[in-house]
């Protein structure tokens, strides 16, 4: 095995699991399309001082120095998961000049949550109510809430919290339409207010759903990606980065028009079978070509 791979015991087993993780930063698009940006590895290798393994915190900052270093002024949201609710992360969006909404679980940051509570008893009319795609939501929200971290609390970033809590129907399996109900709450990077709201949260923050269904093709749906197709380390690499090739390709193809008829006429699958009959030539008329071939070529100038 590669050196460079992560390891566990699962099970108390004595032999060790070896595996692949990495980073990945995508770019969500308001229509839902989301593409491959940037990878990162998480290399036992790349941390010669620690005997810790590479973990996604530290994956995360190697991630933001190339994506600085990629696109030094480029206007940037970061869509992160609960993981990253934490002083050090805040404090390296607010120095790139990084835009975020995190997702901010009830057993994180306690004093943050302490004093968003207490806040929003103060201001009972931070609340708004709309309709979203058959959901009733209700939005709680506080600004300005002073986040201590850091060794005796010497570090501070402000932060601005919303919650939003959400009811709707569906039918169930037995045919009776049922209640559904979720919540959610994300942290901001701006303040919050009635016209940024449903942009923050309906638009931008409940996008990072949509990159863990795109990571579903990849891995079930026609990449096979779970299969170990390389041992060594660089050609693993080289083909995850292949493979998002071809995942970008077939993306932005499946937007051109007569693409996405012929599509949603064969579906994919049938499309795919079609590109590779495609690829594959087999109406070419190979007598005219060699017809072709052994003419002399001439040339014709427009006048």
């Amino acid at each position: 095995m590669a050196e460079e791979q992560l390891h566990r015991k699962p099970g108390g087993k004595e032999e060790p699991h070896y595996y692949v993780y990495l980073l990945e930063a995508k770019s969500v698009f308001p229509n839902g399309l989301v593409l491959p940006l940037m990878s990162e590895f998480l290399d036992n290798t790349v941390d010669e001082v620690s005997s810790k393994q590479d973990c996604e915190l530290k994956a995360f900052y190697r991630l933001a120095d190339r994506l600085k270093a990629a696109f030094p002024r480029l206007p940037i949201t970061l869509l992160l998961d609960g993981l990253y609710a934490n002083g050090p992360v805040i404090a390296l969006c607010r120095k790139n000049r990084w835009e975020f909404m995190i997702v901010l679980q009830h057993d994180s940051l306690p004093s943050v949550w302490k004093e968003a509570n207490a806040l929003q008893k103060l201001h009972p009319d931070q609340v708004i109510a709309r309709t979203w795609k058959g959901r009733n939501q209700t939005f709680r929200f506080t600004n300005d809430i002073e986040y201590e971290y850091g060794s005796n609390a010497r570090s501070k970033q402000t932060v601005h919290v919303v919650v939003c809590e959400e009811t709707w129907e569906e039918v169930d399996a037995n045919a009776k339409v049922v209640t559904k109900t979720s919540r959610h709450a994300w942290l901001s990077s701006v303040p919050l207010h009635e016209r940024n709201l449903h942009a923050r949260c309906n638009e931008m923050a409940r996008s990072r759903w949509g990159l863990e269904n795109d990571i579903l093709p990849e891995k079930r749906q026609g990449y096979q990606y779970e299969h170990v197709f390389a041992y060594d380390w660089n050609a693993m690499r080289g083909y995850h980065y292949l493979m998002h090739l071809a995942h970008l390709m077939n993306e932005l193809i499946g937007l051109v028009e007569v693409v996405a008829e012929l599509i949603l006429e064969l579906g994919i699958r049938g499309f795919i079978r079609l590109l590779r009959g495609t690829i594959e030539g087999p109406w070419i008329d190979y007598k005219r070509i060699r017809h072709l071939q052994e003419q002399k070529p001439r040339l014709r100038f427009a006048s």
